[in-house]
């Protein structure tokens, strides 16, 4: 096997607590690299850290636009530049799309965008004066799918995506490289903030699936997904997908019909899990 080098790469990661963020950290340490991780959880950072080398820890509320910026400079006044930010914090609310408060989708836009998009702005001022770096996004196809209950998320990475390919076509050709990475179902330990009471990760899958379902909602791991950044860090890319099935599975998201067959399968599967009526009836919480 290859062994792949990051040396010499100054890599801040966001959302670096838990699943893809940490699995990401771990596995650019291990390539080479000094890593940044940041997310509002110190200690579940300092659990992270200890699996690296000389890890920079940095608790971080994404939702706050001077502290997204205010990280990416400690990240350059520890390091003397950077060479990749990987925008992966997210905030992840279900609630049914009738009751979705104000506040819900503010904080997922104020997480998943405003913070995002405020950290690359000033990465992008350090990078432009090195003579260049690269922007990763962690997007979601979920949007195109059109996820149940997960309103307040989707409706963010849609407008994350857009915001990446937007800026992917005004900085072509340019010093600043901006991919975007799609992961598909990715199993990790990381809980939603939940208006339905405790939650699974799997609440929106049939355990007896058909086949088509079944192909699309395999899991994949954080550590798999770790393995492709860093592939997408040596060689960038404008889109990348986890697995096949997710490209087709995007793809296939343009016909109507098979979109709303499997999302309304997921949601038929969360309200019998969850007891909850159909809509137009009365919801209890």
């Amino acid at each position: 096997m290859i062994k792949l080098s990051l040396s010499q790469k100054i890599i801040l990661i966001t959302g670096a607590s838990s699943g893809i963020g940490a699995a990401a950290a771990v596995a650019f340490s291990s390539a080479g690299a000094k890593v940044a991780i940041a997310a509002r959880r110190k200690e579940k950072l300092n659990e992270v850290a200890g699996k690296m080398r000389n890890a920079l820890v940095l608790e971080v509320d994404m939702s706050e636009e001077n502290a997204a910026i205010e990280m990416v400079n400690d990240v350059v006044k520890k390091f003397g530049r950077i060479d990749v930010l990987v925008n992966n914090a997210a905030s992840i609310i279900i609630s049914p799309s009738e009751t979705v408060a104000t506040g819900d989708l503010l904080k997922a836009f104020r997480t998943n965008l405003i913070g995002a998009v405020a950290a690359t702005r000033e990465a992008v001022l350090h990078m432009r004066s090195q003579g260049g770096g690269h922007i990763i996004n962690i997007g979601s196809p979920g949007f195109m799918m059109g996820i149940p209950f997960y309103a307040p998320y989707v409706c963010s990475k849609a407008a994350f995506s857009a915001w990446t390919r937007t800026i992917q076509a005004e900085w072509a050709g340019s010093e600043i490289v901006v991919s975007e990475y799609f992961p598909g179902y990715i199993s990790t330990e990381s809980r939603a903030e939940s208006r339905l009471g405790a939650v699974e990760q799997d609440f929106l899958m049939n355990p007896d699936p058909n086949f088509i379902a079944r192909l699309f909602t395999k899991p994949g791991t954080p550590e798999g997904v770790a393995r492709q950044l860093v592939k997408l860090i040596l060689k960038p890319k404008t889109l990348v997908y986890s697995d096949i099935n997710v490209k087709i599975g995007a793809f296939l998201s343009n016909i109507p019909g098979f979109r709303l067959a499997i999302s309304r399968q997921m949601a038929e599967t969360a309200r019998r899990k969850k007891n909850l009526p159909i809509f137009g009836e009365k919801l209890k919480l």
